[in-house]
């Protein structure tokens, strides 16, 4: 059989392939090493996929040095920078420690003498990562505008749209499917173009990630109760 009559002839394999690629998107980490840990394992992951974090990899957990320890030395994994990550760059870049919430102190001493060290690292991540078929932000945005176009603290600590009670994600028309973190709930937000992925790990809830193109979402438990919630949704 000559080669142009090969059933493979004419197949794009370099395209076909990274078609194929997986993209994992992960939800807040909060410093919960081992829960992060679990689930890398329970979705299989590899240096052959591609890894996002919806940011919040730190604060209020148990381990966050070790979150980001982790972060900065896997090659193949991008972060948005979440609030609590731009809220330390803030900080750092005025020159203070943070101190105004409950758990700062601790924060700070688990990242102890490298802190000046994961802070110039992480001041190079994005507010939004942008492919074909999706976006990925920490917060959320206002409908209408492109988020790169938007205030990066808006980006990191929106829930509802300015001045009203309705969700951001309800507003959303978009076709591209916006994947966010940072509104904790029990259970995964799923929209046909929106979904959430903060599920309360560090409260003992679920740590989740979502798997694309297939979009199956993948959950772990909390080991324990890290923190407590006051109020959900």
């Amino acid at each position: 059989m000559s080669p142009a009559c090969h059933p493979s002839a004419g197949i794009d394999w370099y395209n076909l392939v990274v078609s194929m690629r997986r993209t994992i998107i992960i939800g807040d980490v909060h410093g919960c090493y081992a829960e992060l840990q679990d689930l890398l394992r329970k979705v299989d992951s590899s240096q052959k996929d591609r890894l996002i974090s919806v940011g919040d990899l730190i604060a209020k957990g148990p381990d966050s040095a070790a979150v980001l320890d982790w972060a900065l030395r896997t090659p193949n994994l991008e972060c948005v920078l979440g609030n609590h990550e731009l809220r330390l760059l803030d900080c750092w870049r005025r020159g203070r420690l943070p101190d105004e919430k409950p758990y700062d102190a601790e924060l700070v001493g688990q990242l102890g003498r490298g802190f000046d060290g994961y802070m110039r690292r992480i001041a190079r991540w994005p507010m939004v990562i942008a492919g074909r078929e999706f976006l990925v932000v920490h917060g959320g945005f206002v409908p209408g505008t492109p988020p790169a176009r938007q205030d990066p603290r808006l980006l990191a600590n929106l829930r509802r749209l300015p001045g009203t009670d309705l969700p951001w994600y309800d507003a959303y028309r978009g076709k591209r499917l916006a994947v966010f973190g940072h509104w904790a709930r029990k259970r995964p937000v799923v929209r046909d173009n929106a979904i959430g992925l903060d599920t309360g790990c560090v409260y003992g809830v679920r740590l989740t990630a979502l798997v694309l193109p297939q979009r199956r979402l993948v959950s772990v438990p909390a080991r324990r109760v890290y923190r407590r919630k006051q109020r959900w949704g």
